[in-house]
Protein backbone atom coordinates (compact mmCIF):
# COMPACT_ATOMS: atom_id res chain seq x y z
CA UNK A 1 0.00 0.00 0.00
CA UNK A 2 1.42 3.69 -0.72
CA UNK A 3 1.98 5.56 2.00
CA UNK A 4 0.40 8.81 2.65
CA UNK A 5 2.63 11.98 1.99
CA UNK A 6 4.22 13.06 4.70
CA UNK A 7 3.44 16.93 6.42
CA UNK A 8 6.40 18.85 7.29
CA UNK A 9 6.51 21.70 9.77
CA UNK A 10 9.59 24.07 9.13
CA UNK A 11 9.68 27.23 11.51
CA UNK A 12 12.46 29.55 12.37
CA UNK A 13 13.31 33.30 12.47
CA UNK A 14 13.50 35.99 10.07
CA UNK A 15 16.63 35.59 7.24
CA UNK A 16 16.95 31.62 8.26
CA UNK A 17 16.36 30.88 4.79
CA UNK A 18 13.00 29.31 5.32
CA UNK A 19 11.27 29.70 1.96
CA UNK A 20 13.70 29.06 -0.51
CA UNK A 21 14.84 25.21 1.66
CA UNK A 22 10.55 24.47 1.66
CA UNK A 23 10.30 25.44 -1.66
CA UNK A 24 12.90 23.24 -3.20
CA UNK A 25 12.24 20.34 -0.07
CA UNK A 26 8.32 20.66 -2.09
CA UNK A 27 10.25 20.25 -5.30
CA UNK A 28 12.20 17.16 -4.26
CA UNK A 29 9.35 15.17 -2.21
CA UNK A 30 6.79 16.13 -4.76
CA UNK A 31 4.14 17.44 -2.09
CA UNK A 32 2.16 21.28 -1.81
CA UNK A 33 3.82 24.10 -0.39
CA UNK A 34 2.61 26.61 1.83
CA UNK A 35 4.34 30.03 2.52
CA UNK A 36 2.30 31.08 5.69
CA UNK A 37 4.50 34.10 5.88
CA UNK A 38 3.55 35.38 2.50
CA UNK A 39 -0.42 35.36 3.77
CA UNK A 40 0.59 37.35 6.92
CA UNK A 41 2.40 39.61 4.43
CA UNK A 42 -0.66 39.91 1.96
CA UNK A 43 -2.53 41.03 5.10
CA UNK A 44 -0.10 43.90 6.03
CA UNK A 45 0.25 45.01 2.71
CA UNK A 46 -3.66 45.59 2.88
CA UNK A 47 -3.35 47.15 6.04
CA UNK A 48 -1.17 49.90 4.85
CA UNK A 49 -3.00 50.23 1.92
CA UNK A 50 -5.80 50.79 4.31
CA UNK A 51 -4.20 53.33 6.23
CA UNK A 52 -5.50 50.79 9.27
CA UNK A 53 -4.22 51.75 12.82
CA UNK A 54 -3.57 48.09 14.28
CA UNK A 55 -5.17 49.41 17.12
CA UNK A 56 -8.55 49.42 15.43
CA UNK A 57 -10.08 45.93 16.08
CA UNK A 58 -13.05 46.53 14.55
CA UNK A 59 -10.95 47.85 11.11
CA UNK A 60 -8.84 45.17 10.95
CA UNK A 61 -11.61 42.48 11.86
CA UNK A 62 -13.19 43.77 8.20
CA UNK A 63 -9.71 43.63 6.52
CA UNK A 64 -9.69 40.07 7.40
CA UNK A 65 -13.85 39.38 6.76
CA UNK A 66 -12.86 40.87 3.35
CA UNK A 67 -9.91 39.69 1.99
CA UNK A 68 -9.05 37.06 -0.39
CA UNK A 69 -5.40 35.87 -0.22
CA UNK A 70 -4.17 33.20 -2.68
CA UNK A 71 -0.99 31.35 -3.10
CA UNK A 72 -0.32 30.34 -6.88
CA UNK A 73 1.82 27.01 -8.23
CA UNK A 74 3.88 29.34 -9.10
CA UNK A 75 4.53 30.73 -5.69
CA UNK A 76 2.63 33.64 -6.61
CA UNK A 77 0.93 35.50 -4.01
CA UNK A 78 -2.38 37.15 -4.90
CA UNK A 79 -4.31 39.73 -2.79
CA UNK A 80 -8.36 39.56 -4.04
CA UNK A 81 -6.98 38.93 -6.88
CA UNK A 82 -4.00 41.19 -7.84
CA UNK A 83 -0.41 39.71 -8.29
CA UNK A 84 1.07 41.11 -5.14
CA UNK A 85 3.84 38.92 -5.13
CA UNK A 86 6.63 41.34 -5.20
CA UNK A 87 5.13 44.04 -3.03
CA UNK A 88 4.69 41.97 -0.26
CA UNK A 89 8.88 41.69 0.19
CA UNK A 90 8.64 45.56 0.32
CA UNK A 91 10.37 47.55 3.06
CA UNK A 92 7.31 49.27 3.91
CA UNK A 93 5.68 45.33 4.43
CA UNK A 94 9.18 44.47 5.92
CA UNK A 95 8.54 47.12 8.40
CA UNK A 96 5.28 46.04 9.70
CA UNK A 97 4.54 42.17 9.18
CA UNK A 98 5.61 41.42 12.30
CA UNK A 99 3.47 43.83 14.28
CA UNK A 100 0.61 42.99 12.57
CA UNK A 101 1.48 39.23 12.80
CA UNK A 102 1.35 39.83 16.28
CA UNK A 103 -2.25 41.02 16.49
CA UNK A 104 -3.95 37.46 18.15
CA UNK A 105 -7.33 38.17 15.46
CA UNK A 106 -5.30 38.33 12.56
CA UNK A 107 -3.11 34.91 13.92
CA UNK A 108 -6.38 33.13 15.04
CA UNK A 109 -8.16 33.95 11.26
CA UNK A 110 -4.65 32.82 9.48
CA UNK A 111 -3.77 29.77 11.76
CA UNK A 112 -7.89 28.36 11.04
CA UNK A 113 -7.33 28.91 7.17
CA UNK A 114 -3.85 27.17 7.32
CA UNK A 115 -4.93 24.47 9.21
CA UNK A 116 -7.96 23.78 6.88
CA UNK A 117 -5.53 23.43 4.02
CA UNK A 118 -3.49 21.04 6.11
CA UNK A 119 -6.14 19.49 6.88
CA UNK A 120 -7.60 18.33 3.09
CA UNK A 121 -3.93 18.04 1.50
CA UNK A 122 -2.36 14.60 1.36
CA UNK A 123 0.92 15.78 2.34
CA UNK A 124 2.03 19.12 2.63
CA UNK A 125 5.46 21.29 3.64
CA UNK A 126 4.29 24.69 5.28
CA UNK A 127 7.12 27.05 6.90
CA UNK A 128 6.40 29.97 9.17
CA UNK A 129 7.26 30.64 12.68
CA UNK A 130 4.46 28.38 14.96
CA UNK A 131 4.04 25.67 12.30
CA UNK A 132 5.22 22.83 14.63
CA UNK A 133 3.65 24.46 17.84
CA UNK A 134 0.48 25.81 16.35
CA UNK A 135 -0.56 24.88 13.15
CA UNK A 136 0.47 21.24 12.50
CA UNK A 137 1.26 19.88 16.06
CA UNK A 138 0.52 16.71 14.40
CA UNK A 139 3.17 17.12 12.04
CA UNK A 140 5.44 14.24 10.77
CA UNK A 141 8.78 16.17 10.56
CA UNK A 142 9.49 19.17 12.01
CA UNK A 143 12.45 21.11 11.71
CA UNK A 144 13.43 24.24 13.15
CA UNK A 145 16.25 26.53 10.53
CA UNK A 146 18.56 28.93 12.44
CA UNK A 147 21.64 30.66 11.55
CA UNK A 148 23.80 33.70 12.86
CA UNK A 149 22.03 37.22 12.97
CA UNK A 150 25.40 38.48 10.31
CA UNK A 151 24.68 35.63 7.92
CA UNK A 152 20.66 36.10 8.29
CA UNK A 153 21.61 40.16 7.82
CA UNK A 154 23.50 38.72 4.42
CA UNK A 155 21.04 36.88 3.32
CA UNK A 156 18.68 39.47 3.00
CA UNK A 157 21.22 42.02 1.56
CA UNK A 158 21.50 39.71 -1.08
CA UNK A 159 18.13 39.07 -1.76
CA UNK A 160 17.14 42.39 -1.92
CA UNK A 161 20.42 43.81 -4.11
CA UNK A 162 19.01 41.13 -6.67
CA UNK A 163 16.09 43.03 -6.55
CA UNK A 164 18.11 46.76 -7.09
CA UNK A 165 17.37 47.49 -3.20
CA UNK A 166 20.86 48.72 -1.67
CA UNK A 167 20.47 48.68 2.33
CA UNK A 168 23.23 48.83 4.56
CA UNK A 169 23.84 45.58 6.48
CA UNK A 170 23.61 47.55 9.85
CA UNK A 171 20.21 48.30 9.40
CA UNK A 172 19.07 44.69 8.09
CA UNK A 173 20.91 43.39 10.79
CA UNK A 174 18.78 46.30 13.39
CA UNK A 175 15.54 45.21 11.73
CA UNK A 176 15.92 41.48 11.98
CA UNK A 177 17.04 42.07 15.56
CA UNK A 178 13.75 43.66 16.08
CA UNK A 179 11.63 41.33 13.90
CA UNK A 180 13.05 38.74 16.24
CA UNK A 181 11.82 40.45 19.87
CA UNK A 182 8.25 40.69 18.25
CA UNK A 183 8.09 37.48 17.17
CA UNK A 184 9.59 35.65 20.09
CA UNK A 185 7.98 37.84 23.10
CA UNK A 186 4.28 38.15 21.33
CA UNK A 187 1.39 36.47 23.34
CA UNK A 188 0.03 34.61 20.96
CA UNK A 189 1.93 31.61 19.10
CA UNK A 190 5.14 33.15 19.75
CA UNK A 191 8.42 31.91 17.67
CA UNK A 192 9.49 28.71 19.72
CA UNK A 193 11.53 25.67 19.40
CA UNK A 194 9.15 22.94 19.93
CA UNK A 195 10.56 19.28 21.73
CA UNK A 196 10.28 17.14 18.66
CA UNK A 197 11.58 19.91 16.22
CA UNK A 198 15.38 18.95 14.63
CA UNK A 199 17.30 22.15 14.86
CA UNK A 200 19.31 22.90 11.65
CA UNK A 201 21.81 25.71 12.51
CA UNK A 202 22.55 26.95 8.73
CA UNK A 203 25.39 29.17 9.33
CA UNK A 204 27.83 27.83 6.83
CA UNK A 205 26.05 25.72 5.41
CA UNK A 206 25.27 25.78 1.63
CA UNK A 207 21.79 25.85 0.88
CA UNK A 208 22.10 22.07 -1.22
CA UNK A 209 23.17 20.91 1.90
CA UNK A 210 20.33 22.76 4.05
CA UNK A 211 17.85 20.70 2.09
CA UNK A 212 19.82 17.52 1.66
CA UNK A 213 19.79 17.31 5.49
CA UNK A 214 15.86 17.93 5.15
CA UNK A 215 15.35 15.71 2.27
CA UNK A 216 17.30 12.27 4.22
CA UNK A 217 15.75 13.41 7.26
CA UNK A 218 12.19 12.36 6.22
CA UNK A 219 13.43 9.55 2.93
CA UNK A 220 15.12 7.72 6.33
CA UNK A 221 11.55 7.68 8.81
CA UNK A 222 9.87 6.77 5.68
CA UNK A 223 11.69 3.89 5.35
Amino acid sequence: MEKNKPKIAIDGPAGAGKSTVAREVSRRLGIKYLDTGAMYRAITLKVLRENIKLEDTTALVRVLENTKIQLGDDNGVFLDGEDVTEEIRSSGVNGLVSPVSAISSVRRHLVSVQQAIAAESDGIIMEGRDIGSRVMPDADYKFYLDASIEERARRRCREQLEKGITLSLEAVGAEIKNRDNIDSQREDSPLTIVDDALVVDTTGMTFDEVVDKIVETVYGGQR
